[in-house]
């Protein structure tokens, strides 16, 4: 160590009472950087800076010996003293102290009446190309040479590119897997899907509008019925004799369970004591499922998403990691930390656009094309004149319109009609027209919907 306590076989004389007098200690600076004291190699480096490679060494550190004389022997790798700025720092108690050229590869540190709380450093700053520095030493130099706002700047740069390069992909594909424009608006669904596959086809993804539609579908096939109260709700189910499928029946299991009524308070008690549903993850990949079997997409989307999640995560990881080990061993260049920064931001932009990427086979573009074409109709604002037929089209629609974000211009094409209530929505409050109902009901199924989707297991969400 370079603070150590100086041995007897350094000191050149020793006083009768035991003090060392004078010491002498030999370091040598090899080609290759290192730095020998008395034959032993010991941990010091060699400092790049832009003119000079500087050796600094504390040499005598407090060592508890009062000393007449210290004397340091510096030997240079080549004959380069004179080209060679020594210095030597004593402070605490030394009376002088100077560096001398001894010979040409040589350089002689001396202090004189050395205090037992001492502290002597000596520098030696070398001609470039005196030391052949390792590439790590090299590379750090290099980096430390950038400012603050270089490194802050990565950190910015790193994450508009991510994200413009992302954009840029989506946009690509979205050209390649362009969405035929609808002509005209059709007035019937294009075809009998459940709403919550249309919902996964147009958005590529499985969220609370997906299941709320679920439960308005189950109710007008006469599954389950909604209970309207002046204080909170009920869910009620009827008989489940016919064809469910498989993510109707992980839905219906997850409300029910074994009751045939659950109130709003059992609901939201089931919401609070899970922080993760297995049932409405189950529910959520059966979704994907039947839209990518029925051929709408070219893989499962949730696989794509979660192949996204996990590289944002490990390179989110492995930035992070970097970010703690810039500061172990990079000290030199800290502002180098902006650059993980950078790379922990561009992580999460991967997480959250990346799994956007539309992946549409022919067929989904299509029959998305068509649905479009559907969400037209329900979107128009043009008043349905009232008929029968038009009438039951409203709640029989009314999923598909809650998937297109377009409940409200549905209802109001049918606004100043008279309305009477779906028997699957049964309510206390009398006389309730189109508006009350949808008032009453938008609330339950959202709430409903937007809780079951929270407790998904994080790669489902």
């Amino acid at each position: 160590m370079l603070g150590e306590r100086f041995s007897a076989d350094q000191a050149n004389d020793l006083s009768g009472d035991g003090f060392i007098t004078s010491s002498q200690v030999s370091l040598e600076v090899k080609n290759n950087g290192s730095v020998y004291k008395d034959g032993q190699r010991i941990k010091a480096k060699i400092k790049p800076e832009q003119d000079f490679d500087e050796l600094r060494l504390i040499v005598y550190d407090q060592n508890g010996f009062y000393l007449d004389q210290l004397k340091i022997l510096l030997k240079l790798p080549q004959n380069v003293a004179d080209d060679t700025k020594p210095e030597i720092l004593a402070i605490h108690g030394v009376e002088s102290s100077r560096a001398e050229i001894l010979n040409p590869s040589t350089i002689v540190y001396t202090a004189e009446s050395v205090g037992e709380q001492s502290t002597i450093t000596v520098v030696a700053k070398l001609p470039k190309g005196v030391i052949n520095l390792p590439f790590y030493d090299q590379m750090v130099y290099v980096l430390s040479t950038f400012s603050g706002r270089f490194w802050l700047g990565i950190a910015i740069i790193i994450p508009f590119i991510t994200l413009v390069y992302l954009l840029l992909l989506i946009h690509l594909q979205q050209r390649t897997q362009k969405i035929p424009t609808p002509e005209r608006p059709i007035t019937a669904p294009p075809m009998a899907l459940p709403p919550a596959v249309v919902g996964v086809l147009v958005s590529q993804d499985v969220g609370s509008r997906e299941i709320a539609s679920t439960l308005i579908d189950l109710s007008l096939r006469g599954y389950i019925f909604i209970i309207d109260r002046d204080r909170g709700f009920a869910f009620g189910k009827r008989s489940f004799s016919g064809q469910l499928l498989g993510f109707e029946k992980i839905l219906l299991s997850k409300i029910f369970r074994e009751s045939i009524t659950i109130s709003d308070q059992e609901v939201s008690q089931r919401f609070t004591n899970h922080l993760y549903s297995k049932k409405m993850s189950l529910f959520t990949k059966e979704v994907y499922g039947l839209a990518t079997r029925l051929g709408y997409f070219k893989e499962n989307p949730v696989r794509m998403h979660r192949r996204y999640q996990y590289i944002g995560t490990l390179l989110f990881v492995f930035a992070l990691i970097c970010f703690a080990l810039t500061f172990k061993y990079f000290s030199q260049v800290p502002y180098a930390a902006f650059l993980w920064v950078g790379m922990m931001i561009s992580s999460l932009v991967v997480v959250f656009v990346g799994s956007r990427m539309p992946i549409r086979t022919a067929v989904g573009r299509q029959a998305m094309s068509n649905w479009l074409a559907f969400k037209r109709y329900l979107s128009d604002p043009t008043p349905l004149p009232y008929e029968q037929s038009n009438y039951r089209k409203f709640v029989e629609y009314l999923p598909y319109a809650i998937i297109f974000h377009c409940e409200a211009m549905w209802a109001r094409r049918f606004s100043g009609q008279e309305f009477t209530l779906p028997d699957w929505f049964l309510t206390e409050k009398e006389s309730l027209g189109l508006n009350d109902f949808c008032l009453a009901l938008y609330p339950i199924i959202g709430y409903v919907g937007q809780n079951l989707a929270v407790i998904r297991e994080p790669e489902f969400r």
